[in-house]
């Protein structure tokens, strides 16, 4: 299976642990995130609650017992009295239909854990592609700082030598003052990035250290896909399922509704003394008779009908929603692709050639230094534009998956 070959460091440590270990690879921030997650918890208590409500659809109230005794204080010689158990059961018919519903509602969520599972690991591979990202602009500015620092020095050199004037030592220390102030800046985008990714695993930002270790590096491999295969599988999408059950879930909800209409069973057992030493055990069972005139009936039919019509056209607009998506996703993809197939084939190798070309022209005095200055900007500007595109292109994996079901990005072991 092609993918995206990024070397990951795995960490023998407990995930329970709040603070992150020393160094935090792909694989042990999805496991603290899918076992730290809130959004993943609530869920999965949900779930719990639908398994008591289960137990609650079977239509059987609690029992009711009665004590009836009269004659007391008359001067009878006989005073009855009797125990009555009533219990009253709904129509099986009913307690079916309800039963289904609640079945269908655990299925549903059933999907939508699976969908929030799969939302949460994307948002944790971009946070952590983005602090990847930060971390190559944070290595980026600092090779700026050095190659100007390089350059002051050999500049200081020719003006020693009569070579160069004082004014290029001052526009030197000019451009090395602007690359400190880029080098803090991408420091405080790389903090901010670390912070976003820790929130999304599930880990406190404030309790962790600020020499945490990120192992992997952003690297381009080159991966084809079929805009047919990215549309193939939106049928097999967790979210849909979850709103399939939902749909099939009204519709049984439709028929507990008409079905309570038919009548509730009352069973009632009691013994009798009347108080002269006869004695017997009677039933009696009878039934309720719904009226589906009145406005109660009528009230829970047309809600039920309603909701059903909702869930229904809520279906449809998912399945417009994903397609369009899944679409958005491959289109984005290509042109990611395309952009950083782009830099890493022919403007990088080529920019750090006309650069060390002209560093080796400005040692001979061939070069002037403006024409450096310039060189060294344009490498760098064209290494970030790369690291962007790459970023770029590891998100819109990432969403692809989603739709593939299977991993792009981060496949090493």
């Amino acid at each position: 299976m092609l993918g995206l070959l990024l070397g990951l460091s795995l960490l023998l440590g407990n995930p329970d642990v709040a603070p992150a270990p020393d160094t935090l690879g792909i694989r042990e921030a999805l496991a603290l995130a899918l076992s730290h997650h809130p959004q993943l918890q609530a869920l999965r208590a949900r779930r719990e609650a639908l398994q008591g409500r289960r137990l609650q659809a079977y239509g059987i109230e609690t029992p009711q017992l009665y004590f009836f005794r009269e004659g007391i204080g008359s001067g009878q010689a006989f005073a009855e009295q009797r125990w009555t158990l009533v219990e009253r059961i709904d129509f099986p018919l009913v307690t079916y239909y309800r039963l289904q519903a609640n079945g269908l509602e655990s299925r549903a969520l059933t999907a939508e854990l699976e969908a929030t599972t799969a939302r949460i690991r994307a948002d944790v591979k971009r946070a952590y592609t983005d602090v990847l990202y930060a971390q190559e602009l944070v290595h980026l500015r600092q090779e700026e700082v050095a190659l100007l620092e390089q350059l002051r020095e050999a500049v200081r050199a020719r003006v020693a030598a009569g070579l160069a004037t004082d004014l290029e030592v001052t526009r030197t220390e000019i451009q090395l003052a602007d690359a400190q102030s880029r080098l803090e800046t991408a420091r405080r985008d790389f903090m901010q990035a670390r912070y976003e990714l820790f929130r999304v695993v599930g880990l406190d930002p404030e309790a962790q250290r600020y020499d945490i270790v990120f192992p992997d590096t952003l690297t381009y491999v080159a991966v084809e896909i079929p805009q047919e295969a990215v549309l193939a599988r939106l049928d097999q999408l967790p979210e849909l399922h979850s709103q399939q059950a939902q749909l099939q879930a009204a519709r049984a909800t439709v028929r507990q509704a008409r079905a309570s209409l038919l009548p509730q069973l009352q069973l009632d057992v009691y013994p009798q003394d009347y108080g002269n030493g006869y004695r017997f055990v009677g039933f009696q069972i009878g039934i309720s008779l719904p009226l589906g005139f009145l406005p109660g009936y009528r009230g829970r039919v047309r809600e039920a009908r309603a909701l059903y019509e909702r869930r229904r056209w809520e279906l449809e607009d998912l399945r417009l929603q994903l397609k369009k998506q899944a679409e958005q996703a491959w289109h984005g993809y290509e042109t990611a692709r395309i952009v950083v197939e782009r830099y890493a084939r022919q403007i990088r190798d080529r920019s750090r050639e006309l650069l060390h070309r002209l560093q080796r022209g400005y040692r001979l005095g061939e070069v002037s230094l403006i024409e450096l200055l310039d060189a060294q900007r344009l490498v760098l500007e064209s290494e970030q534009r790369y690291y962007e595109a790459l970023r770029d292109y590891y998100h819109q994996l990432i969403e692809l998956e989603r739709f593939l079901g299977h991993e792009l990005t981060f496949t090493n072991p």
